[in-house]
């Protein structure tokens, strides 16, 4: 085509064209008209972390911790759950403590048997950790305002005991507790059971550690302590009255006397059933140590009673000790008493 001749175009030939229909905007303008866009955070292996990704690892943690399965993750989730139900059960109550422990050694059969074995120890570690810790504190939440079974009444003064009692009971076996108290030449001794028959004692039988003169006879040994005679107080003392259950003042201070060392303040926390006995709970500042049972407990002027056993598992104050009650004391050796 030459020329001024215009060429034919058919009209059914269409063309797509794109026009710029945005107006002309300076660079600035074109920058400050883009949307908003939040950047991406990226974790160590260059992946997005948003909602996702939280996710993502979240999973990873729980297949490295319990295992590829959904019940071996839920599974672990409840155990890690029941943790710190076990170790605080003075909040909780010590039923649902209980409970979740119980359910956390169940959940761990769905875990592999590597993983199973760890949980296990974690739990078995945490149920010690939380009788150690809050032990005494369930304890005292346990303990009642007066005794659950009716304790003899009595009216009777005593010379009060307190001096270490020191016997051979075998070539092997030596024993040590504290006297209760003293009456009519026979003495009371630990307040629980020694396993002692009756009979002549060892020739090496000491009272705060002097020789005993003669022969000393065990005349009976029962659950609340044993009885030998003839034995008497290494010093003068007077006489103090034993205490009844309706005398107990319970969240009042008492005072303990101790074979080993100066007497010591405790508090009365109250009345707990103990193996089907009824004893005094108090609350002492100091530990209760093995060589301590009979000793006796003083409050308002009386002998309330005895030191007969202590919370096996304490790793800090308060120090939990049961007494056995003087009267039930008393009541259980009356008949070599002169029977009052």
């Amino acid at each position: 085509m030459l020329g001024g001749e215009t060429p034919d175009v058919n009209p059914d030939l269409k063309f797509d064209v794109q026009a710029d229909t945005e107006p002309d905007m300076k660079p600035d303008e074109k920058a400050d008209a883009q949307p908003d866009e939040k950047p991406d955070v990226v974790t160590g292996n260059g992946e997005p972390l948003g909602a996702g990704g939280f996710r993502e690892t979240a999973l990873r943690v729980l297949r490295l911790m319990f295992g590829e399965s959904r019940g071996s993750r839920w599974a672990g989730f409840c155990v890690l759950v029941s943790i710190p139900v076990i170790l605080y059960p003075y909040r909780v109550g010590p039923r649902l403590a209980s409970i979740a422990g119980c359910v956390a050694l169940g959940c761990t059969a769905f875990l592999q048997l590597k993983r199973r074995l760890v949980y296990i120890a974690l739990v078995i570690l945490t149920l010690f950790v939380s009788i150690g810790l809050n032990g005494a504190q369930v304890l005292l939440r346990e303990a009642t305002e007066t005794p659950e079974v009716a304790i003899p009444v009595i009216s009777v003064s005593v010379v009060p005991g307190g001096d270490f009692f020191h016997t051979r009971i075998t070539p092997e076996r030596c024993m040590q507790a504290a006297v209760c108290f003293y009456k009519d030449g026979v003495a009371v001794v630990a307040a629980h059971s020694c396993e002692l028959s009756p009979g002549v004692l060892d020739n090496h039988t000491l009272l705060n550690d002097v020789h005993v003169e003669g022969r000393v006879n065990v005349i009976e040994d029962n659950s609340w302590g044993f009885a030998v005679s003839p034995l008497y107080p290494p010093v003068d003392r007077e006489e103090m009255p034993l205490g009844n259950a309706h005398e107990v003042a319970v969240g009042e201070p008492a005072q303990c006397l101790p074979p080993d060392s100066e007497p010591f303040d405790v508090e009365i926390a109250g009345w707990a059933m103990r193996e089907d006995r009824q004893y005094i709970v108090l609350v002492s500042p100091r530990r209760i140590t093995e060589g301590m049972s009979g000793t006796p407990v003083l409050q308002g002027g009386r002998i309330i009673g005895f030191l007969a056993a202590k919370w096996a598992f304490p790793s800090r104050a308060p120090y939990i000790a049961y007494a056995s009650p003087a009267a039930a004391v008393y009541d259980a050796f009356r008949d070599h008493l002169g029977g009052r």
